[in-house]
C-alpha cells in the first residue's frame, strides 16, 4: 500500500497494492500540472488497485475543461493536484498523482509515456545525474505527517 497526500495534509489517499507503473502524459493540462498518474484500474498489468480518499473529500475542488468528461481534483488550501475522476463517476478515483506519494521510491515503477500532445516531447528522461537539493532538510516526519 502507498499513501498520498497534498502538501498541507488536508487530502489523503491510499492505493493498494502499490502501482508498478505510472503514466507521464504530455497533454496540455498534465504537462502544466507536472503530474505522473498512477491508475486504479491497471490495463497494462490487468489488475485492479484499491484507491480510497481517506481524508479531505470536503477539501478538494475540481477543474473541468475541454470535453467535460474528466475532473482534476486539487486541494483548496495548498493547490496540489491529487487525483482525477470521470465526471459520470465522481466518487471513483481513476488515477492518483504519484508525485503525492509518501515514502515511495520512484525507481520502483516504470514510466509509460503517452504522447497526447502529438509532439514527442516529454520532461521525464534520465539524461543527467540527480542533483543534490538546496532546500534545508525537513524535520523527521511523525506518524501523522504524510509529506
Amino acid at each position: 500500500m502507498v499513501r498520498a497526500a497534498c502538501h498541507c495534509g488536508a487530502v489523503r489517499i491510499t492505493m493498494d497494492p502499490a502501482p508498478v507503473w505510472v503514466l507521464d502524459c504530455n497533454c496540455s493540462i498534465c504537462r502544466r500540472y507536472g503530474v505522473l498518474w498512477a491508475y486504479g484500474s491497471d490495463p497494462i498489468g490487468k489488475t485492479q488497485l484499491s484507491v480510497d480518499l481517506v481524508q479531505g473529500a470536503d477539501a478538494v475542488e475540481a477543474y473541468i475543461w475541454g470535453n467535460r468528461w474528466i475532473g482534476f481534483w486539487r486541494c483548496k488550501t495548498c493547490g496540489c493536484v491529487t487525483h482525477h475522476t470521470a465526471l459520470d463517476q465522481p466518487s471513483t478515483i481513476r488515477a492518483v498523482n504519484a508525485r503525492m506519494f509518501v515514502n515511495f521510491d520512484p525507481a520502483s515503477v516504470t514510466i509509460h509515456r503517452s504522447d497526447n500532445a502529438h509532439t514527442g516531447g516529454f520532461w521525464t528522461r534520465p539524461d543527467a545525474p540527480i542533483r543534490k537539493g538546496g532546500q534545508p532538510p525537513m524535520e523527521p516526519p511523525g506518524p501523522d505527517d504524510w509529506r
